[in-house]
């Protein structure tokens, strides 16, 4: 196989990935995977095959603006000359778009490369739990943790505190990194807030489904085990006020102390 340079210069991201394999729940090579090319990105910034098959790599984050497409593309569009695996998760969403890892083969003895994990430690995508698909969220996390650099550990550079309105206000929409302490939860019958505030529209809220609530408290993450925790939690800020994250998984919510 035809190997590019930029591929051999990803050696040493290659045994990182190595030791944050993906566990062994999440779909990966098959003799029946198939083999693919890439063409280049939509007009929304979703990888677009060279057979027509439009993707959605899971356990990303949508480009939200120009930029941000400009960016994955950037990182993405090398890849075109390259010999891909297609693993599909699930059939066509609503879109159209084919929920999938892309893989590359570098080796018998090396485990393949997941490009969804080479955008993240390009700063080229962000990354958001898919609740369809755990096992390869938590695999795509360590991932991320095990390359990312020691200047880039810590906070993600995206992170908006719950407890600034203003912040909170200019992000609504969006896929964002929410930050902060919880006040309060309240649990209701179809789903429980996780507020950070006591007084309403003070702060923003987390909000979880009856399913996720329930993982949530099979693993211990009771209402008194999170009230005055710290927690960090990805999705889209939205609601009737710009004030509430939807999550979109349990792996979607970390414990920070």
């Amino acid at each position: 196989m035809r190997v590019k340079p930029l591929v051999a210069g990803l050696a040493g991201l290659v045994a990182i990935l190595n030791g944050a394999r993906a566990d062994e729940s999440c779909p990966g090579l098959t003799p029946e995977t198939l083999t693919v090319r890439l063409q280049g990105i939509d007009d929304h910034g979703d990888p677009l095959l060279a057979d027509g098959r439009r993707l959605r790599l899971v356990g990303l984050a949508p480009r939200q603006s120009e930029s941000e497409i400009d960016r994955f593309a950037t990182e993405l569009l090398p890849w075109r000359d390259q010999d891909l695996r297609l693993v599909a998760l699930a059939g066509p969403d609503r879109w159209g778009r084919l929920p999938a890892r892309l893989l590359v083969e570098l080796g018998p003895e090396d485990e393949p490369l997941d490009l969804a994990a080479v955008l993240l430690n390009a700063k080229a995508a962000w990354r958001l739990p898919d609740s369809a698909h755990p096992s390869c969220d938590a695999a795509l996390k360590a991932a991320e943790a095990a390359l990312a650099t020691p200047a880039r550990r810590g906070k993600p550079a995206e992170t908006v505190d719950g407890h600034d309105i203003a912040a909170l206000k200019l992000q609504a929409g969006r896929v964002v990194v929410l930050e902060g302490r919880i006040a309060s939860v309240g649990e209701r019958p179809q789903r429980s807030y996780l507020n950070f505030t006591r007084r309403r529209g003070a702060g923003a809220s987390i909000v979880v489904s009856r399913r996720i609530w329930r993982e949530m408290q099979d693993v211990g993450w009771t209402t008194a085990a999170l009230t005055g925790r710290r927690v960090r939690a990805r999705g889209v800020l939205g609601g009737a006020d710009g004030l509430a994250l939807e999550l979109p998984s349990r792996t979607a919510l970390e414990l920070i102390d």
